[in-house]
């Protein structure tokens, strides 16, 4: 709950320190938010493919790699962004922080989805939730740059940009393998 709590007060800009650990050690412990990620999506995929009352199985792999591929471009793409901007002070706390809000937006989408599997809730509950999660990934990158790797609002805004389109490049042909 702490976590959850720390991201939704740096999303809202309020105090997040006290909540998020951003030590050396926290670091590689974020990524275990990107191995969940899989899952969550594949639960996503799992309703999409039942919603288009398709009888083929999902494309398990591919939901994998491609969720795997997005959640590792950001930290490469954020090392590279603080480097050129001397930034780097701010590197490890955004990462960090990114990839558990990342994490709590699939997995309120996910959750979603498993209620629509069940029978619970119509499948366009899902999809809008999947489609906020698309468009609210932007405004995430864009508040985090801005807010814990200190990058002025023009700054941040190109480094949202820029994570938004590799992310769309990835899922682009996380698509394409799955249908060609």
């Amino acid at each position: 709950m702490k976590l959850l709590t720390g991201v939704i007060n740096a999303l809202m800009g309020r105090e997040w320190q006290d909540d998020i650990d951003v030590s050396a050690h926290a670091l590689p412990r974020s990524f275990l938010a990107i191995a969940l990620y899989v899952p969550l999506g594949l639960v996503v995929a799992s309703a999409v493919v039942h919603y288009n009352d398709n009888t083929a199985t999902p494309p398990y792999q591919t939901v994998a790699i491609t969720l795997g591929l997005i959640g590792l471009a950001f930290p490469l793409i954020a090392y590279i962004l603080c480097m050129l901007f001397n930034k780097t002070a701010g590197f490890r706390p955004w990462v960090i922080v990114r990839n558990w809000a990342i994490f709590f937006a699939l997995a309120a989408v996910a959750a979603i989805a498993g209620l629509y599997l069940a029978g619970l809730v119509p499948f366009a509950l899902v999809y809008f939730m999947g489609f906020g999660l698309y468009l609210g990934t932007l405004a995430i990158d864009i508040r985090l740059a801005w807010r814990i790797a200190g990058f002025d609002w023009i700054g941040a805004v190109f480094a949202g940009i820029l994570i938004s389109a590799a992310t769309m490049m990835i899922l682009s042909q996380g698509v394409n393998q799955s249908i060609g």
